[in-house]
């Protein structure tokens, strides 16, 4: 534990440098919820870290995978969907800045003025989820309802988590889902850098002097793409070696 402790130190002065974590932002306007003679749900959603030291061949992080700061989301339409991030679609700046860099406030501030979106906020705003470190938090919902997020893969030039097929439905039919829901989860590539195996490069955040963002050069795919269909030549570690999501009604 000392070890994690100093090593979220060392990571949070690197992606603390923005103000991304300087405050949690969250966007309630679930007028059907107050409209509805059905009562609510709320999920409690928690993202752990169990990569483990030597999991990436690197000497950074001591082999680990940090999850940044991120973003959540609670929406029921394409648009809702569409304004958190779309597989095949440009990545706007907020996922560009998450995917490349840890820093979640201007897609937070982004989510909190949709009006597809029902609620959102920051995920871990204080720095990185490191293993034995679990962050929670909390999303009411009607049936209907999609949850989506996006942590970038810190090893990474431009990765990130989201849950795939349009978002994790928190209802099937008219039941609230319950327990470990990683199977769900998918490692992205957001197509804004060019992409260097995990853990190395000098592009990569972690090799970045603190306070710099959007360094190196740009990806010619241009696109948001499951890393499974990037076809790279180098190891990726399976999702559940990296994250692990459960939700749970309270």
């Amino acid at each position: 534990m000392v070890l994690f402790r100093t090593l979220k130190l060392a990571l949070v002065a690197v992606l603390l440098s923005s103000t991304f974590g300087c405050r949690e932002i969250l966007h309630e306007i679930l007028d059907d919820i107050h409209n509805d003679e059905e009562e609510p749900t709320t999920f409690v959603v928690t993202i752990e870290n169990v990569s483990e030291p030597g999991l990436i061949d690197t000497d950074r992080a001591n082999g680990i995978v940090p999850l940044s700061p991120g973003v959540f989301a609670l929406y029921k339409t394409i648009t809702g969907e569409k304004a958190v991030f779309a597989p095949h679609m440009p990545a706007d700046e907020g996922t560009e800045l998450i995917a490349e860099d840890g820093m979640a406030m201007v897609k937070a501030d982004q989510l909190a003025g949709e009006e597809s979106i029902g609620m959102s906020g920051i995920i871990s705003p204080d720095g990185p989820i490191l293993p034995g470190e679990p962050y929670s938090f909390e999303v009411t919902a009607l049936p209907g309802y999609y949850l989506q997020i996006e942590t970038m893969f810190v090893q990474s030039n431009d990765w990130f988590y989201g849950f795939n097929n349009g978002g994790l439905p928190l209802f099937d039919g008219d039941k609230a889902i319950y327990g470990d829901v990683t199977k769900y989860i998918s490692l992205y590539d957001a197509g804004t850098e060019e992409d260097t195996a995990p853990g190395t490069g000098p592009n990569q955040v972690l090799a970045q002097e603190p306070g710099t963002s959007n360094i190196g050069p740009h990806d010619s795919v241009d696109v948001i793409k499951p890393v499974a269909e990037r076809d790279f030549d180098f190891h990726v570690p399976e999702n559940a070696s990296v994250i692990k999501i459960t939700v749970k009604p309270k």
